[in-house]
């Protein structure tokens, strides 16, 4: 998998839980018969009218098949309109490249292994993930990623965290203009996972002190492949 949407949803007040169920019943499955793969979906904590997925492609080509055969399909033909009346914004999306196996991501797990929890469910056990964008000066971006493998990753896991992935924006043209996407030149997005709230609150995060960094946490679901 070597392109990734990370897209954020916001929804009509009070809807979180039933899209959450209604996608998961009806999209995990059905987009992966389509060359497409969800690795995650997640509650935002502290905004409760949100909801983040992350999904996954083998290369750009594989996206725009998948995408004009899911929202072409049957499926997304009988359930779609459903769940657009759910959605009051969905533009919120960044195209990734991995610079590490996705199975870092995902510990090699599948949705079969998380088939059987109950959709919609948003269990303790999941733990916290963190989405941190970091955005480097203009050209410095290399840099930045090497200051990530050198301080911040050995940072991280010595304080207990799972660091899941880290990625920079896929710049490649959007060849599926229907859903558009963010392409920031200067981006790193890192992924870590902690037990809970208390676990993440306590980090020392000052391993890239001169770099904006902007952080959303996540509550994985019990379907999500992504969790701590």
């Amino acid at each position: 998998m070597r392109v990734l949407e990370l897209r954020n949803y916001l929804l009509g007040e009070g809807a979180t839980g039933e899209f959450i169920r209604f996608f998961e019943e009806h999209f995990l499955f059905s987009q992966r018969e389509e060359g497409m793969t969800v690795l995650g979906q997640f509650a935002v904590v502290g905004e409760p009218d949100r909801f983040v997925w992350i999904r996954a492609f083998e290369s750009l080509d594989t996206r725009r098949r998948g995408l004009g055969g899911f929202y072409g399909g049957p499926v997304w033909k009988a359930h779609g309109p459903t769940a657009n009346g759910m959605m009051l914004e969905f533009h919120d999306v960044h195209l990734l490249r991995p610079l590490a196996p996705i199975a870092d991501l995902t510990g090699g797990l599948s949705l079969e292994d998380r088939a059987a929890e109950p959709a919609g469910a948003l269990p303790p056990h999941t733990g916290l993930v963190a989405v941190d964008f970091y955005r480097s000066p203009p050209g410095g971006l290399d840099r930045l990623a090497e200051l990530f493998e050198r301080r911040l990753r050995p940072a991280l896991v010595e304080q207990g965290a799972r660091v899941l992935g880290h990625f920079v924006a896929e710049m490649a043209p959007n060849d599926y203009p229907g859903l558009p996407v963010y392409q920031d030149e200067n981006l790193l997005v890192v992924l870590s996972a902690y037990r809970d709230r208390e676990h993440h609150a306590a980090l020392n995060t000052s391993a890239l002190p001169a770099t904006e960094v902007e952080t959303t946490l996540l509550r994985p679901t019990a379907r999500s492949v992504i969790r701590y």
